[in-house]
């Protein structure tokens, strides 16, 4: 649960050598750039660094133009390429010429191509209607419409009988609508069709019909396939271009994108008279060799020193983790990334996540098919996901194994429980009442523990970012954690084990005391951090407030702790809904009986799988993330040349 060490580093130099200091700050790709002037004092009279970005116009030219040819962007080696922004900008200007014209025809012949299948598709409808269209056209005195009329429309024409010209005629239809013409004399032209309209007609454009629907059709496939020969020939040529010229197209795209990166840093420099400063942060490894490439340029001064120095600028944070909960900063970033004073909860999401999930989801089968299908998702698909699913669907096979459950059958492994201890069957059936309660009170100790772990990790934390007062005296502090264990354990002993340690000295000095000093946080926080006005100002409206908020967390400690029933719910929710398939598959025969056993045991693990992920997300952040983390730092972003 560590985050990489930071140092913040500050440059003074000369204007004639900013383009070189921020060359080599991009190159060595671990800079992230900041504002200068929040770490130099008087720096009124500095003002940014203002010059034109050369090379975004012609960047964002060449990605569109690789777009459209389908090509791949990739960083590749430029070593020994030197165009000027001047050259590669008319180089991307002929490729605009000669690529970009034939890749606009070929879009251009793929759009009147889309418009043929939809005219063809529109004028399908009226196969059944033998006239010449261009005729239709030319009538002088009769106005004639094309589309579509909803059956329930067409069934209210008999309202409109007493209007000889109210007629439609259908040539075809779906399930939902008829497709046919209407016809009207000029002068009711308007009125007939405000009718139409009325009953939800749709209007289909014939207006490039020129015979009848069968010969245009006809005329019309005829075309698609001459457009379709043509965009054949404009691939090749396309192909034939990118063949001689793909390289050079790469490098350039390279090239522009170092420039717009190393650009990207220079833009946080700030200038006053002959002489620039910048500021950023690298990792603690990355000193070195940064100080000392820095310091070979004339006319740099350089300046270092320790993130932790500079907490009030809220240095970036680096997640370091190993390869147990590097997965699981998937999740600790998507409640927020910490800031440089708190700890890294990575390690510990990826460990109660992963025994959570296992509890919840415990089955041998479920868990190795899960297994195999977190690989695939990590392996062939490139998703995160499923590298965070390994560990959690192995803690599922080994739960399993526990729980003796197998594609929920539930005594398979007696066997082996028999062979290795000696017993008849397994040892836990959860389904039976007296495990029923011993699984949920489980649960519920294992939130118990969770929660002082949280609380402790609070403490940790508070003590860490110098918070004195909170790491005492809060909610989630050394009293509420006293508070909560005392209760805890009093509570347990008392009523499970026949242990009568609750007697008033116990009561008060471990139950009362810190309750009391936690009501009392804020100004005893104020008071140990030495400030002189620590006292409230309206005692009655401090009493009044805090009784309140104090009755809220007395009532968190509770909902937070009972939340965790759901683990030992889930475990019962399994074995219950696969009794539920077996007794669906018992109603059929053997073939039958096999085929409801696997589509009902995939039903419910991927049911299950879902569930229980979110189920335990849930559990993460509210029960336990919100007690010590607060996720409101920024991340670490360096500015590579390599960056897309």
């Amino acid at each position: 649960m560590a985050l990489s060490k930071m140092k913040l580093v500050t440059i003074i130099g000369m204007n004639s050598f900013l383009d070189e200091t921020v060359s080599m700050l991009g190159h060595s790709e671990v800079f992230h750039p900041d504002d200068a002037t929040e770490f130099f004092s008087e720096t009124e009279r500095f003002l940014p660094v203002t010059s034109k970005n050369e090379s975004s116009a012609t960047l964002s030219k060449l990605k569109a133009l690789m777009a459209q040819a389908d090509i791949k962007s990739k960083i590749v080696d430029i070593n020994g390429f030197n165009l000027s922004i001047e050259q590669m900008s008319k180089i991307v200007d002929n490729i605009e010429d000669e690529l970009g014209e034939t890749l606009s025809e070929k879009e251009n012949a793929q759009l009147e191509i889309q418009k043929c299948q939809r005219m063809i598709e529109d004028s399908s409808h009226f196969v059944g209607l033998n006239l010449q269209m261009e005729e239709i056209k030319e009538c002088e005195f009769i106005a004639t419409d094309f589309g579509r009329l909803p059956k329930e429309s067409f069934e209210k024409l008999k309202e409109f009988e007493d209007n000889e010209f109210v007629q439609f005629f259908p040539v075809s239809s779906d399930d939902k609508y008829y497709w046919g013409i209407y016809t009207a004399p000029l002068d009711q032209a308007d009125e007939i069709d405000s009718i139409f309209s009325a009953l939800y007609f749709e209007h289909v454009e014939v207006d490039e019909f020129n015979s009848t629907p069968t010969e245009f059709i006809s005329n019309q496939k005829a075309k698609i396939e001459d457009l379709q020969n043509k965009i054949t020939e404009l691939d090749e040529k396309a192909k034939e271009y990118l063949k001689e010229n793909s390289d050079e197209i790469l490098k350039i795209y390279t090239k522009l994108c170092e420039l717009n990166a190393i650009y990207s840093i220079k833009s946080y420099a700030y200038s006053y008279h002959d002489n620039f400063i910048l500021a950023g942060w690298i990792p603690t490894e990355n000193e070195k060799a940064i100080v000392k490439a820095l310091e070979s340029i004339e006319s740099i001064e350089v300046g270092v020193s320790d993130a932790k120095d500079e907490i009030k600028h809220k240095p970036p944070v680096k997640l370091k983790n190993n390869f147990f909960a590097k997965p699981f900063e998937l999740y600790t970033q998507m409640y927020g990334t910490p800031n440089y004073g708190e700890i890294d909860p990575s390690a510990f999401i990826a460990f109660t996540y992963s025994l959570l999930f296992g509890i919840m989801f415990g089955d041998v089968g479920h868990g190795i098919v899960l297994l195999i299908a977190a690989i695939v998702m990590y392996k062939f698909m490139g998703m995160e996901l499923g590298r965070l699913l390994i560990p959690c669907s192995i803690s599922s096979t080994i739960f399993g194994f526990i729980f003796g459950s197998v594609f929920g059958f539930e005594h398979v492994l007696d066997p082996m429980y028999n062979k290795l201890f000696g017993l008849e069957e397994k040892p836990i059936e959860v389904m039976e009442s007296h495990w029923t309660m011993t699984i949920i009170y489980s649960a519920v100790g294992i939130g118990m523990v969770l929660v002082m772990v949280a609380m402790g990790l609070n403490i940790y934390s508070c003590f860490k970012r110098k918070d004195i007062g909170g790491a005492i005296f809060g909610v989630n502090g050394i009293c509420g954690l006293t508070f909560y264990a005392s209760l805890v354990v009093g509570l347990v002993c008392q009523m499970v084990l026949g242990i009568k340690i609750m007697n008033v000295a116990y009561i008060i000095f471990l139950i009362i005391i810190p309750l009391i000093l936690v009501f009392l946080r804020e100004p005893l926080s104020e008071l140990v951090e030495g400030k002189k006005d620590w006292m409230p100002e309206k005692m009655g409206e401090f009493f009044v407030d805090n009784f309140f908020e104090l009755f809220e967390v007395c009532l968190s400690y509770v909902t937070n702790t009972m939340s965790f029933l759901r683990v030992g719910a889930f475990v019962l929710v399994h074995a219950g809904m696969m009794q539920v398939v077996f007794v669906l598959a018992s109603m059929f025969g053997s073939t039958g009986y096999v085929i409801t056993v696997i589509v009902g045991n995939l039903i419910v693990a991927a049911l299950e799988a879902l569930l229980v992920g979110i189920q335990v997300l849930r559990l993460e952040y509210y029960e336990m993330f919100s007690r010590f983390y607060m996720g409101d730092g920024r991340p670490y972003t360096p500015v590579k040349v390599k960056n897309d």
